[in-house]
């Protein structure tokens, strides 16, 4: 084989490695962690529907949903990066830091739970400082997710399910998800605004969807038109 061919040869292997490496890395590998209200109802959930949106756009590497749970609680997200839980994935075992490592987008929704328990059963003088002992987990758990994760994540912040007497506490909490977003540098995502007027937790499918059209045009902006 003369060199001419050698050199046609080896740009052609080469166009193919560059076409490859580009469509790969347009690929977005996402990785959604949280309570109920990321698991959503029997008809959808917004990470269901941001991973059909991927699929649409041919953007999706892979979607991780396995990892959230109904009552998961901070600590619980926490003990889990811990421990590196395991779950089986199409009969292989897949762990929450292997996934974590390769998010590209990562949404976060929890201590919903926790805090609509205690705004339903304690006293209001107590709701402060019980918020403020959330967010003290809150910031060890982002700070263990920013270990692993350094790619765009999404915290989700808490909403109304009660009366407006209700709304200073929540609008604190809030207040205290937000600086801790700024503090490891990752995307907010205001739901405040929303209600849930059946007075419970999970939100049904016009929710799930509303919060969805909150969090696309974010993710376009910051994860795939930033590629």
């Amino acid at each position: 084989m003369n060199l001419k061919k050698i050199f046609i040869i080896s740009i052609i292997l080469l166009s193919i490695f560059l076409i490859y490496l580009t469509t790969m890395d347009k690929k977005v590998y996402f990785l959604a962690l949280g309570d109920s209200t990321a698991l959503g109802d029997k008809q959808t959930s917004y990470p269901k529907l941001i991973t059909k949106y991927l699929e649409k756009k041919d953007l999706l590497e892979e979607s991780r949903l396995e990892f959230i749970q109904d009552d998961m609680r901070i600590t619980d997200l926490i003990r889990d990066i811990d421990d590196n839980k395991k779950t089986e994935i199409n009969g292989k075992e897949k762990t929450i830091k292997n996934a974590l490592i390769k998010a590209d987008l990562l949404t976060i929704s929890i201590g919903n739970e926790e805090l609509f328990y205690k705004l339903k059963t304690e006293k209001p003088n107590n709701l402060y400082n019980y918020i403020d002992e959330m967010m003290e987990d809150m910031d060890k758990l982002l700070e263990r997710i920013k270990e692993y994760c350094k790619e765009d994540i999404f915290l989700l912040g808490y909403y109304n399910t009660f009366s407006n007497q209700m709304e200073e506490y929540i609008h604190y909490a809030n207040q205290k998800l937000e600086r801790l977003s700024k503090k490891y540098k990752i995307h907010y995502v205001d739901l405040s605004k929303l209600k849930n007027t059946s007075q419970e937790l999970e939100f049904g499918k016009k929710n799930q969807e509303t919060i969805a059209n909150i969090l696309l045009p974010l993710i376009e902006k910051s994860v795939i038109l930033d590629e």
